[in-house]
């Protein structure tokens, strides 16, 4: 209390030193006292939904240095799950209000905000929304269950019957690249999605030789498609949204959902794909954007058989031997920015065993006609290496009209 009650005198007088001796007619409220958080190492653990009080949207940082700040007497709201908080476990929200610093009050008493603690983790939930997507798909929604509201911020377009994750659609803006970075990573969901499958098993190497094996007829072959984990020769649990394109460590775990995953070759997931995460981040910091992110998959990369044919790799097939869960052809990052209309598609060859420009051509994994890849400065890519997943760039409208996916979305100009 006494560490509580020299703070509160610090603010007091820290405000009243400014006051007087600032000038009237210049920026002088910018050295205003104020609350500041560090999202790294100032929140509370477990960590509560941080939000705008009375609302369902987040409270972010406004920039990308990682520091939520508030004036002082700023309110933000704090949310657990049923469990309540380990302080007042009878309530599921609070608001407090910054004093100074890191101290806050709620109900008159003072508090440093790590106090906040919820009693136990926050679970996300993914809720079927009722709606579908290109066609037969379920639009499914994942946030937080708070009864009254339900904070979301990934939207995903999902396959109840081929277990093909379409795309995820959520936002970018300058705080995205500051994304918590201490938060560990939490295990995989699956939910009431994927029936009679465990779908964590379907990921494992032999598990995967096996079924691969089985598809091109030949072990041998298998084995030499699927290596180990030094070559990276092997399907990874490939995020479509990174865990990282999201800012708060709540928000972080809930992008492990198998809705939010698709097989993906791990020397890809590493290489070029990454490159594509990071950059983007970057990017819409760089230039202060806010843009709409639609992550997707494509189709199903193909194998050479024991008989010289081409099959469509998957990692799942049905009682009726109905082929589930393909390894995409291409996964893609399109960002649209609403406001001047313009956008780009981002596109990376999920096929680390192509050599050569013909097989990308002849296998159809070039979705555009003009690959404007080599006007993108902003992007630390080596896009033409075959064995980290080739990569290239279109004009949205496009690419789209190839896949046909996301019809509704018109986007006539180029983001670059």
């Amino acid at each position: 209390m006494r560490r509580l009650l020299a703070r509160l005198i610090l603010a007091v007088l820290h405000y009243c030193w400014t006051s007087a001796f600032s000038p009237v007619n210049t920026d002088s409220f910018r050295f205003a006292p104020t609350c500041s958080l560090n999202i790294n190492n100032q929140l509370p653990r477990p960590q509560p939904l941080i939000l705008i009080p009375g609302t369902k949207n987040f409270r972010y940082p406004v920039s990308d240095n990682r520091l939520l700040r508030l004036d002082v007497g700023e309110t933000i709201e704090l949310a657990c799950d049923s469990s309540g908080f380990t302080l007042f476990p009878s309530a599921r929200t609070i608001v407090v209000t910054c004093v100074f610093d890191t101290t806050f009050n709620f109900n008159s008493t003072m508090y440093t905000f790590e106090d906040f603690s919820c009693t136990r983790l926050w679970y996300s939930v993914a809720r079927r929304t009722g709606q579908t997507c290109e066609t037969t798909a379920s639009l499914i929604e994942i946030g937080f269950d708070m009864e009254d509201r339900f904070p979301k911020f990934l939207d995903v377009c999902h396959n109840e019957e081929t277990f093909e994750n379409h795309w995820v659609r959520h936002e970018f803006h300058r705080p995205n690249v500051g994304y918590q970075s201490s938060n560990p990573r939490p295990s995989w969901y699956q939910g009431d999605f994927y029936p009679g499958i465990y779908v964590d098993n379907l990921y494992t190497m032999n598990r995967q030789r096996e079924t691969v094996a089985k598809i091109l007829q030949s072990q041998e072959l298998a084995d030499s498609i699927v290596g180990d984990y030094d070559s990276m020769r092997y399907m990874a649990r490939g995020h479509i949204a990174a865990r990282v394109d999201v800012i708060y460590g709540t928000q972080q775990n809930a992008t492990f959902w198998f809705l939010n995953a698709a097989p993906q070759w791990q020397a890809f997931n590493e290489g070029n794909w990454l490159k594509i995460e990071d950059s983007t981040r970057r990017f819409v910091a760089a230039r202060n954007l806010v843009v709409t992110v639609y992550g997707g998959t494509y189709g199903a990369h193909t194998q050479t058989d024991a008989n010289g044919d081409q099959q469509p790799i998957f990692l799942d097939f049905d009682p009726d031997g109905t082929q589930r869960l393909p390894a995409p052809k291409i996964f893609y990052k399109i960002l649209y920015d609403e406001d001047s209309k313009a956008g780009i598609a981002l596109i990376g060859v999920n096929d680390i065993h192509l050599t050569s420009m013909e097989q990308i051509i002849s296998g159809g994994y070039m979705l555009c006609d003009n690959d404007i890849g080599d006007k993108i400065n902003w992007i630390d890519w080596d896009r033409r290496n075959f064995s980290r997943g080739y990569s290239y760039a279109c004009e949205v409208n496009p690419f789209l009209r190839r896949i046909g996916h996301l019809a509704e979305l018109d986007v006539p100009n180029l983001l670059l």
